[in-house]
């Protein structure tokens, strides 16, 4: 019943009770590859953590609850997909489904036969009564009996079924004569029911059952067939140009530019527009014929799956049929002890095929490149094309169609210009904006400044809806740059911005998993915008780049060379530091949509006011015109008009964005109240002796930034508005509260700003809390490439712990890393604690002290207290925090910035040493590594699942699980003495053979530190650890003999 292809007329759908089973989710998930099914409907699926386990990382998966007893998943990535919320429950999903030729919904149900089912009939039928006019499949386990379907007699959930099914005009799909879909120990009986719509009957091809997984249940196919393609609107193909052979493209790019240059000879008309669609065809025509395509592979094998994984489930099969097929009740008992074991087996050969494949994975591939597959899919980077969901329309009703959520989330994304709405000022001000300048217009752009341009941007860069990425672009003939030159000058003298590159293809990402679907506003709209296009731009950005940065306000900080956001928030808070006053507040204020909602008449206004050249002026008036957005599903689009905003993902956007912010912080300050801002985010001070000034501060503040938005036809999110009180009597920092536009603000405990926690009282609990949570991202990384047995070396993975954990851990330190007290030192080394325990393969168990040496990793806290005495060195501007006192005299006694630097490590290893050697914890690591210096130099130190336990002394040693009561006696196997660590490579005479074959001797009465003080001697203590390990194995007693 397998298909051909992606656009095949028929679609495959595989309906199939689970029962909770990793392995038979597995197994169904083979089968699905195996025919090319488009669809799975799942009843009792397998959940860890909310998440269906085993569904792959690209497939969608339709649920809504973290138990759910009913899924849909979408196995075809050409596939629309839209879950009906409204409709679904835990037990009964919704969706609608879009091919290329069918359109119908499916509905997923599953009846528990230990719950009544009134209520759940009655919520399948409001659905199904809310969708009748719709194709419909209906798929599930009812847990019903009726002969209808093949029971040999009805129950009354049966009948009542049979009853709503028939006045529903569904038509059963279900075959008896192919026999019950479950088969148990306790019997067989027919309750996994397939019904359709008539008109969706009409085109079911076939209705198969089959017993392929170790599941009771039967995996049901239903074949249905499409008609001729319900649309022509797909997007442009993407480019697989980071495997392209470029001499080709170029070759054959050259040879169709000359097509493309008589053309143009021959073209009487001075139409840009057209150039442009040849310019652009031209090169898309060389990419469709030497680069390969982007795309899902569909239907191929999951890597684990094996010829031995086939075998072992054919046998299974057939000890399952022998079972069944039994006559009396002690052959059936004996079979099912044989199906059981058959089971046992295939379930563990599968855990053993996926971890296997897992692991041999993450070593081929980040041995080769650190960040390559396994890395994007350990963060996350992974996963099913962005979409967005049925979203709640006006009326509080929600979309059911693609269409209707289209238009919601472009309606609100990008607000259109009413001009209705406008003022005489206003009116004004749109015929001001259009009136030529009459400032000397600017040189044609050179070569030189193409190239420039086309150089700042990344080969990588994501192609708009043209299909043409930055790697094509770079790698063109030099006919191509020659002629894209010509259109940009043209452009420039007729002051025309091609009408093709001022559409974006909208790609909407909802911002995290814990967001309302329905809600437009969970979704961050990308803009992929033609890079030809952003080319012009970034020409235009650097011609007009030095009126614009003179006209920045000095306190903005986003999107500006040279600052950072720690510039941001040392200026913030040096400025609610310097007030004067008792109390002393600051407001975050959120600005709603700022980026995609600002009016374009005032944004030209600030740039007409700089004075530009005339024609490239007359250019960015023609940018702002005409311009529209896409919104792509799999099988279809929806079009709208952009009238305002700064656009997303374009070049000129953020620094025209800021010209216009400028104006509002110049407000506030002549206010008197200092802004900052980073791109949209706004931050001000305002202070006052006694709390109802405070309150009126607050509110006129808020009045000027309500005012300027309203004129940018943008409002403030009072909602997400934050405020604190920094300075003033804990009464006043408790119940301040003041207006912003028609609501109320409270001054709360904490708020994050560009990354960082601040609490009103300068407590880091809360920044340290958020810090673990995202440092778990980190460990997640590292516990996915390095196992007990497996995983990348120490060094490969020691690059995550600096380059992803660490930067994590100490971003703007300097900022927040001020006196911290004993309990936050201790707190940081608990986070740091998290990271070192999967990097060097360490027991839970464990010292934090010994790890970090073994790991050759400085303290957590002496790393953060470091990084604020550098920024201070560095960027003394960007520095709130307190350098350590003798931190301090040691950086002011040495003059050079490389001698500073120098003295600061210095101080690190002379705390870190002090401390190790003080310290009470990791006393047998001690005896191996007394000197941290040494262990930084020891660059053939790469502690493993078996070093480590001898370095640390804390493993598969009976004396210390025996404390940690995981074992009854701490004696050791060889019976003379307590089971160490420090026992077993001295003196235990179980390994006194592999003792003297690594060190000469039957005892070792040698320093431990002579172990590890040169490679040579590093490298026989490790061949000792792993045959240790190989004799000791992992239980209480001898894994094999010495």
């Amino acid at each position: 019943m397998a298909g051909s292809s992606n656009d095949r007329r028929e679609m495959l759908a595989i309906q199939h009770n689970v029962r909770r089973s990793r392995t038979v989710m597995d197994e169904v998930m083979q089968i699905s590859l195996e025919e090319k099914a488009d669809l799975l409907i799942l009843q009792e699926p397998p959940v860890i953590q909310g998440k269906i386990p085993g569904i792959g990382l690209v497939n969608r998966c339709c649920a809504v609850s973290e138990t759910p007893r009913s899924a849909v998943v979408v196995l075809n990535p050409t596939i629309d997909v839209l879950l009906l919320h409204e409709y679904s429950t835990d037990s009964l999903v919704v969706v609608k489904i879009r091919s290329a030729r069918l359109e119908f919904t499916v509905v997923a149900a599953y009846f528990s036969p230990n719950e009544r089912h009134e209520a759940l009939l009655g919520r399948l039928d409001h659905a199904v009564a809310a969708l009748s006019s719709q194709k419909m499949l209906l798929a599930g386990d009812f847990n019903a009996w009726c002969t209808l379907w093949g029971s040999a007699s009805d129950n009354v959930r049966g009948r009542e079924v049979a009853v709503w099914a028939a006045g529903r005009g569904f038509v059963l799909l279900n075959r008896p004569e192919s026999g019950p879909t479950f088969r148990g120990n306790r019997g067989n009986s027919f309750i996994d029911l397939s019904w359709a719509s008539p008109d969706l009957a009409d085109v079911c091809l076939a209705w198969d059952l089959s017993f392929d997984t170790g599941s009771d249940h039967g995996v049901i196919r239903v074949l249905l067939t499409g008609g001729r393609r319900t649309t022509e609107d797909l997007p442009a193909v993407r480019f697989n140009t980071r495997k392209a052979r470029w001499a080709p493209f170029r070759a054959d790019a050259a040879n169709i530019m000359i097509d493309y240059q008589l053309e143009e000879q021959q073209r009487e008309d001075d139409d840009v527009g057209k150039a442009v669609a040849g310019l652009e065809q031209a090169l898309v025509t060389a990419a469709a014929n030497t680069l390969p395509l982007k795309g899902h592979k569909k239907g191929r094998q999951v890597p684990w799956w094996s010829q031995d994984l086939a075998r072992l489930r054919r046998e299974m099969r057939a000890a399952r049929r022998r079972m069944q097929a039994a006559d009396s009740p002690e052959d059936r008992r004996a079979m099912n002890r044989t199906y059981v074991r058959q089971r046992k087996q295939f379930k563990s050969a599968v855990r053993a095929a996926k971890r296997a494949s897992w692991r041999e994975f993450v070593e081929s591939e980040l041995t080769q490149d650190p960040w390559a597959m396994p890395y994007r899919v350990l963060r996350a980077k992974v996963g099913p094309d962005a979409t967005i969901g049925a979203l709640r329309l006006d009326g509080g009703r929600r979309a059911s169609t693609w269409e209707e959520a289209g238009v919601r989330y472009l309606s609100t994304v990008f607000p259109s210009d009413d001009e209705t709405l406008d003022s005489e000022e206003d009116s004004g001000m749109r015929r001001l904006v259009e009136t030529a300048l009459t400032t000397d217009p600017d040189v044609p752009w050179t070569m030189d400044e193409l190239k420039r341009a086309v150089k700042s941007f990344s080969r990588f860069k994501a192609p708009g809806p043209d299909g043409i990425d930055m790697a094509m672009m770079k790698e063109a003939p030099e006919v191509f740059w020659e002629e894209l030159l010509a259109i940009y000058n043209h452009a420039l003298s007729k002051g025309v911005f091609p009408e093709r590159w001022k559409l974006a293809s909208i790609k909407a990402l909802l911002k995290s998993g814990d967001r309302d679907p329905s809600d437009p506003g969970s979704y961050r709209p990308i803009s992929l915008l033609s890079v030809l296009g952003k080319i012009l731009e970034r020409m235009i950005l650097n011609r007009i780049e030095p009126r614009l940065v003179d006209a920045f306000h000095p306190n903005q900080f986003g999107c500006v060379k040279g600052k950072t956001t720690e510039d941001a928030i040392t200026t913030l808070m040096s400025a609610a530091k310097r007030g004067t006053e008792k109390n002393v507040m600051i407001i975050f204020y959120d600005i709603a949509g700022a980026f995609n909602g600002v009016w374009w008449p005032l944004m030209l206004l600030r740039i007409r006011e700089l004075s530009p050249p005339s024609n490239v002026y007359r250019l960015l008036v023609d940018y702002f015109r005409n311009r529209g957005a896409q919104l792509w599903f799999k099988q279809g689009k929806v079009d709208a008009a952009v009238t305002r905003g700064c656009p997303q993902g374009s070049v000129l956007g953020a620094a025209l964005w800021n010209l216009l912010f400028a104006d509002l912080l110049k407000v506030l300050e002549s206010g008197g109240v200092t802004g900052v801002a980073y791109v949209d985010d706004l931050a001000v001070v305002v202070e006052a002796d006694t709390q109802d000034g405070l309150v009126r501060e607050a509110a006129a503040c808020s009045r000027l930034v309500v005012d300027w938005c309203q004129r940018a036809r943008l409002s403030v999110a009072s909602n997400k508005t934050q405020a604190l009180v920094v300075r003033g009597k804990k009464e006043v920092r408790e119940t301040t509260m003041f207006p912003v536009g028609d609501a109320r603000v409270r001054a709360g405990l904490c708020a994050k700003y560009l990354g960082v926690m601040f609490h009103r009282n300068g407590v880091l609990d809360q920044h340290l809390d958020m810090l673990r949570n995202k440092a778990c991202g980190a460990v997640g990384l590292l516990k996915g490439v390095r196992g007990a047995s497996w995983g990348l070396e120490f060094s490969r993975a020691a690059r995550y712990y600096d380059t992803v954990f660490l930067p994590t851990v100490i971003y703007a330190a300097a900022t927040w890393w001020n006196k911290p007290s004993k309990k936050a030192r201790e707190k940081v080394q608990t986070i740091q604690r998290m990271a070192l325990i999967p990097l060097t393969k360490a027991y839970r168990t464990a010292a934090t002290a010994a790890l970090q040496v073994v790991a050759g990793t400085p303290p957590l806290d002496l790393v953060l207290d470091a990084r604020v005495a550098y920024c201070a060195i560095k960027w003394p501007e960007r520095v709130l925090a307190t350098v350590r006192p003798e931190l301090a005299a040691r950086t002011a006694a040495v003059e050079a910035s490389k001698d500073k630097i120098a003295a600061i490590q210095d101080w690190v290893f002379e705390v870190w040493q002090e401390r190790w050697q003080q310290g009470t914890t990791g006393r047998l690591t001690y005896e191996y590594l007394p000197n941290v210096r040494d262990r930084q130099s020891y660059s053939w130190l790469k502690p493993g699942y078996t070093e480590t336990q001898l370095l640390v002394g804390h493993g598969n040693f009976n004396s210390k699980l025996h404390f940690f009561r995981r074992r009854d006696s701490p004696e050791c196997p060889c019976g003379r003495h307590d089971e160490t660590a420090e026992h077993v490579i001295r003196r235990c005479r179980t390994f006194r053979v592999v003792r003297e074959q690594c060190f000469g001797t039957r005892t070792y009465d040698a320093g431990l530190n002579v172990m590890l003080s040169t490679k040579d001697a590093y490298e026989k203590f490790s061949i000792f650890a792993k045959r240790w390990h190989k004799i000791r194995g992992e239980g209480p007693g001898l894994a094999a003999l010495a």
